[in-house]
């Protein structure tokens, strides 16, 4: 049985946010699909996330809602020049409205932050901008690389010096709403400390809401340094190239994307690795031969996700773009350089079940390894310890299935709560079998916490052969 285990996040917009957009991905391969809260209003994410529920559940796939906040993005105003070029002097201003060789920028506190000789970078570096002289509130720039410039472009400034909390007042109110939409999960950008992660969870608190898993988004210099602390106060974590790429030098991010993935395998996070990862399928129907060995080299160095973001949001090829990234994926993991690596089993009696789990499926030839569980916690055990064969992960609550969409190799089942074990094998053979997952004379492993139907840790392993 050929399964992917590497899962698609597809960002969600203009190109999607349709019935057929929506169920045109998920027949592609798309487990989890992101709502940017950076564009968008609240009745139009409303709309989607109501798509992916009804389009998921008309298909019986389950599938993750991602509320991605904004964050303290800083962007440009209206009215900047149409075009500046290399060489040309422009003047930087706080506020919205910039005017003749004058571009706005909304964030308090400009001029007093700035040093002379520091880069200031707009719409992810594209446009590079050197400070000269500040007076009067004014910014004086040189440009080292002009370009056509657009209202609401993202600009990077020093982030050392940026006086910016990681959420914003916006962000309160977009996350009330997505936690009132009841999303699966909600990524958190600008991330530079842990207490960032601990600031969104008691939000949550005093909305009232209990705080779905959070993603922390790596993209700043800082969180880098702090980048244990952050996967340890996470639920998971976002490799976010693009503003890392114009924090950090370029040649940098490879090396970050790795250290990336390697900690969170050692804290048993799940990792996304996002930005530009087919960038040229806004375009074209085919990638460049360099992107597609972008996405391989994410599921060889062990990546739980890969995300597309502009590719099926509001590129000219979602549905080709997901598909693509689907192939990539099964080759790369169908090919003898795969070796999926297993993180540590930890200390505790369930990660020490859950690898042990594993090395029976691989003694006794077992087709799958079968994971029940009521919120989430024996599958993600499972999927950490990376085994060789497919995870089946039942569960009575559809919350859980949704959020296992994300996991590496896990393929969620709804199945209802049994008061025993021998009542339990027997429903998921007949589940398996209906599925041609397994035949007569094939061999799973079960793991699961007993007594079952209760949140019991992971404490059990079953191997079954079917008759």
């Amino acid at each position: 049985m050929v399964v992917r285990r590497a899962k698609i996040v597809c960002t969600l917009g203009p190109a999607t946010a349709s019935s057929a957009g929506v169920r045109g991905l998920i027949a592609a391969g798309m487990d989890v699909a992101r709502l940017n809260f950076s564009h968008g209003d609240h009745p139009e994410h409303a709309r989607v996330a109501d798509l992916v529920r009804s389009e998921s559940g008309a298909v019986g796939k389950p599938v993750a809602v991602l509320q991605d906040l904004c964050g303290p993005k800083i962007r440009t105003g209206h009215h900047a020049p149409p075009m500046i070029e290399s060489g040309d002097t422009v003047t930087l201003v706080e506020g919205d409205e910039g005017g003749p060789a004058t571009i706005a920028i909304g964030y308090p506190g400009l001029a007093a932050d700035l040093r002379a000789e520091d880069q200031v970078q707009l719409d992810d570096g594209r446009v590079r901008l050197r400070v000269i002289e500040i007076a009067h509130g004014q910014v004086t720039c040189i440009v080292e690389q002009g370009a056509a410039l657009r209202d609401r472009m993202g600009v990077n400034l020093p982030s050392r010096r940026v006086r910016l909390r990681a959420l914003t007042e916006k962000d309160r109110v977009d996350l009330e709403f997505g936690l009132s939409l009841g999303v699966d999960y909600v990524a958190l950008s600008f991330v530079k400390s842990a207490d960032d992660i601990r600031q969104l969870r008691d939000m949550c608190k005093s909305i009232g809401r209990v705080a779905p898993p959070v993603i922390a988004k790596i993209e700043t210099p800082e969180a880098v340094e702090n980048l244990v602390e952050i996967i340890r106060a996470a639920d998971a974590v976002m490799v976010a190239r693009g503003d890392l790429g114009v924090e950090l030098r370029p040649e940098l991010v490879p090396i970050i994307q790795r250290e990336i993935i390697g900690v969170a395998r050692l804290h048993q996070r799940p990792v996304i690795v996002a930005t530009e990862m087919l960038q040229s399928m806004v375009e074209s129907t085919r990638p460049t031969r360099a992107e597609a060995g972008d996405v391989a080299t994410a599921v060889f160095q062990g990546a739980d996700a890969v995300m597309l973001s502009a590719e099926t949001a509001s590129g000219k090829y979602p549905i080709e773009a997901c598909a693509m990234m689907e192939r990539i994926i099964l080759e790369a993991e169908g090919s003898k350089f795969y070796a999926p690596q297993s993180s540590d089993p930890g200390q505790t009696v369930q990660e020490a079940i859950a690898h042990a789990a594993c090395e029976v499926a691989k003694e006794v030839g077992a087709k799958v390894i079968v994971a029940f569980t009521i919120s989430g916690g024996t599958p993600r055990l499972v999927s950490k310890a990376r085994p060789t064969v497919p995870i089946v992960a039942f569960s009575p609550s559809g919350d859980a299935l949704r959020r296992l969409a994300l996991f590496w190799g896990v393929m969620p089942r709804p199945l209802p709560v049994f008061s025993n074990t021998d009542a339990l094998a027997s429903a998921v053979i007949a589940h398996l079998r209906e599925q041609e997952i397994v035949t007569s004379g094939d061999r799973f492993v079960m793991a699961y916490g007993s007594p079952v139907g209760q949140r019991s840790p992971t404490n059990s392993i079953r191997v079954v052969e079917v008759g």
